[in-house]
């Protein structure tokens, strides 16, 4: 997945979310946090030394298929793969795209004549399957009533009366989920939730766990 803009709101971000996850801590572990911040972007500062250059922004696949960062063989052997068709004079920088966790909440209401715990279970597969990451790509944003449409067609469901999307994020104690913090409010215009303006892809990361419906 590759996506090519600005990288300074993308260093901005990562700050706040440093911020926002050592407020509770003693002042030295703060120290400690800070340093290891400062010691990751000396290192990486040589990435990004071209103010010319095409910002590259990339994300790849763990063994589970969840979205994760390239480590730097894989980045160093695409530079050199880029290298063979780029004019001399062109620069690349290849940064690391935000992933944005969500979680999706839905309420149906079935017809009487069926039997709700079927019907639940066959949205539950509709949506996990909206969301295979395959069909998902950097600054894809999601249709609130697309969403509200596929369910209303599954059969029986008579009608959606809410479909909300949430952010899951690191700091608020979920371990395993990105650190990237997410206003979806803020970021929701009609029944369409925008990507932020950095390359970013919105991932449900656990789908048998981070869909929940509720048939009424």
């Amino acid at each position: 997945m590759i996506y090519m803009t600005c990288h300074i709101q993308k260093h901005v971000n990562e700050f706040v979310n440093l911020v926002d996850g050592i407020k509770s801590k003693s002042k030295v572990d703060i120290q400690k946090e800070l340093v290891k911040y400062l010691k990751q972007k000396n290192k990486s500062i040589g990435e990004v030394n071209n103010p010319f250059a095409i910002n590259m922004y990339v994300l790849g696949y763990d063994v589970n298929k969840k979205l994760t960062n390239l480590n730097k063989t894989v980045k160093q052997n695409l530079k050199t793969y880029l290298g063979e068709y780029k004019m001399m004079t062109d620069a690349v920088n290849i940064i690391d795209g935000f992933v944005i966790n969500i979680g999706v909440d839905f309420e149906i209401i079935c017809y009487q004549n069926y039997n709700k715990r079927e019907v639940l279970s066959a949205c539950l597969t509709e949506m996990q399957n909206y969301f295979e990451i395959d069909n998902w790509t950097f600054n894809k944003p999601i249709n609130v009533s697309e969403l509200e449409l596929i369910l209303a067609n599954v059969e029986g469901v008579m009608s959606v009366p809410s479909v909300k999307i949430s952010n899951i994020c690191k700091s608020d104690g979920n371990e395993n989920y990105s650190p990237n913090r997410y206003n979806i409010d803020e970021a929701t215009k009609g029944k369409i939730i925008y990507p932020s303006l950095d390359p970013c892809i919105f991932e449900v990361k656990y789908p048998n766990k981070d869909i929940k419906g509720r048939a009424l």
